[in-house]
């Protein structure tokens, strides 16, 4: 049952990928490697503890106000944990979001539970999340023809609004499928009177992917990521796919298109025992919308994996008498 629903997620990305295209919320082309971000059922679905922080420049050097300071280049950054609790077979994640975008700032904090149980091969996790999102615009970017005016507002005017997600995710050692909601609340944010209102644009998102081995040392996994807007439909709504390979469990690499938007490139190493150290860079090489934007956009990111402990094997007790 779980693969038929994976083939026809699969069919439908690729029918209604064409017509999707633009984005609000910031989007990560290392998306694989955030499903925290994207569906709080996906916390402690690793089954390790990780802690990882997520980087990315959105179309390097382009200037949307253009004051030729630099201040209106887009900047996302995105700090996660989440971890497994076994013994009450759950999750638990946190995550907290800082995006800038000429003068538009978005900030938030979202803490994850998910319950997960074994379901045939894999495990399903239901999964709801709480936090608080700040949106706000700093006004004196802002380069007007009439600098006097009394009009107009200055300064930085932002607004924190509770905000709630909700998502069902389902994950084997082969593939993982998940659908989630962000925004549900959809809060209203009042900048500058109360007739002028930013009202929270609520998204769907739906990932899958599946892991492939190809010989001893190679594996590949394909993966996709729809994003969709419930106030804009598909015009406000972003479609990814990529192809991943995996060479020894250490040295990765993949390419990827975001539909209407970008080709991307992505390259990655894992190091330390048990590869607990994870390193990856995305290049993305903009195909669309280029009188608009900037050719390129660079994302870095940098997880750390607590070791399983092994509840078999004995501490070593060392006193100043005797060792162990």
């Amino acid at each position: 049952m779980i693969r038929t629903l994976y083939v026809y997620a699969l069919l439908l990305l690729f029918v209604a990928g064409p017509s999707a295209f633009a984005q609000q919320d910031p989007q990560f082309s290392l998306y694989m490697y955030n499903p925290l971000y994207y569906n709080p059922a996906a916390a402690g679905s690793e089954g390790v503890s990780r802690v990882q922080i997520t980087h990315r420049t959105q179309y390097l050097g382009y200037q949307t106000i253009g004051n030729g300071d630099e201040s209106a280049a887009q900047s996302t950054q995105l700090l996660s944990f989440n971890m497994p609790l076994a013994k009450i077979k759950s999750g638990i994640g946190i995550y907290a979001l800082n995006d800038k975008y000429g003068p538009s700032i978005n900030q938030a904090v979202q803490v994850s539970y998910a319950y997960r149980m074994t379901l045939k091969n894999g495990t399903l996790g239901l999964g709801v999340q709480a936090g608080m999102f700040n949106k706000g615009y700093d006004f004196n970017q802002f380069r007007p023809n009439d600098p006097g005016d009394v009009l107009l507002t200055t300064g930085r005017i932002n607004q924190f609004k509770p905000d709630i997600g909700a998502g069902v995710y389902y994950n084997t050692v082969d593939y993982w499928i998940g659908f989630s909601m962000t925004h549900l609340n959809k809060a209203k944010y009042n900048y500058i009177t109360d007739r002028s209102t930013d009202p929270s644009d609520s998204k769907a998102y739906l990932t899958a992917g599946y892991r492939l081995g190809l010989g001893y040392n190679i594996d590949i996994q394909p993966s996709v990521l729809v994003q969709y807007s419930t106030t804009s439909g598909f015009p406000g709504s972003a479609v990814a796919v990529n192809l991943l390979a995996t060479y020894d469990s250490r040295i990765w690499g993949g390419l990827g298109y975001r539909f209407n938007d970008a080709i991307m490139a992505t390259v990655g190493f894992n190091l330390l025992p048990n590869n607990a150290l994870r390193i990856g860079y995305a290049l993305d090489i903009v195909t669309g919308g280029l009188q608009a934007k900037s050719p390129t956009s660079h994302e870095l990111q940098l997880a750390y994996a607590w070791p399983i402990p092994d509840v078999r094997k004995k501490p070593i007790i060392r006193t100043p008498r005797f060792r162990y």
